[in-house]
């Protein structure tokens, strides 16, 4: 009859250390798992605290493109305009003495009816035309208009003479057909002729030949005095 072993005998039997590696092995694989997901799982973790800060001390720029041309800057104005100067000034200055004034009078040694104003700014002050023209009179007489110059102009396309007279001889060195300058000096004031002392007789004739008041015609005309 066949004798049997005991199954001990036949499967010998397993070491407990095998076991316990089996249980390292599983701990370690959970290990494994947990920390792969822990890894996984920082991209969405917030930021730190010094990251914010520095995030937030950053400034952010501005940038800005120059245009390559630039329009013209319109200046308002207002509606005042440059003051034109007329084509007439005054002989000597407008804020000289008028000794006498145009039309009639009564003095001794001098005309009744005076055709012009006798302005005194004082001997040898030079006199000036007070328009462009033509010279048609240089006279230097011992009477009368004494030493004197009448200029032709056109002014506002009207025809004047305007008369200088008892200006001091030798002063005038103009002559008849000579062109004239408006503020170009004609002589100085003298004394000559019938005169009762040193001054300018000045005078403004019309297209007829008639004398007219002066004054009122270079307040009319005139805007631009001698200085």
């Amino acid at each position: 009859m066949p004798t049997y072993l005991p199954a001990s005998v036949l499967r010998p039997a397993i070491p407990r250390h095998i076991g316990f590696l089996n249980y390292n092995r599983r701990v370690l694989a959970l290990g494994a798992v947990a920390a792969c997901g822990l890894l996984t799982s920082i991209q969405s973790l917030p930021a730190g605290a010094e990251v914010v800060q520095e995030e937030a001390a950053t400034s952010v720029l501005q940038s800005y493109d120059s245009p390559g041309s630039f329009l013209p800057v319109i200046v308002q104005r207002d509606g005042f305009g440059v003051t034109a100067y007329t084509l007439v000034q005054w002989p000597v200055p407008s804020t000289t003495t008028m000794s006498d004034g145009f039309g009639w009078r009564s003095c001794a040694g001098c005309s009744a009816d005076h055709k012009g104003i006798d302005l005194t700014p004082g001997t040898g002050y030079p006199i000036q035309a007070v328009a462009d023209g033509v010279v048609t009179e240089a006279r230097s007489d011992v009477d009368g208009l004494g030493v004197h110059v009448i200029i032709q102009h056109v002014i506002d396309g009207q025809v004047f003479s305007s008369l200088y007279a008892h200006m001091q001889v030798g002063s005038l060195t103009l002559n008849v057909g000579d062109a004239v300058a408006r503020g170009q000096q004609l002589g100085t004031v003298g004394d000559t002729g019938s005169s009762t002392g040193p001054h300018l007789h000045f005078g403004v004739l019309g297209a007829d030949g008639i004398e007219i008041d002066p004054q009122a015609w270079l307040l009319q005309h005139a805007n631009s005095p001698v200085l």
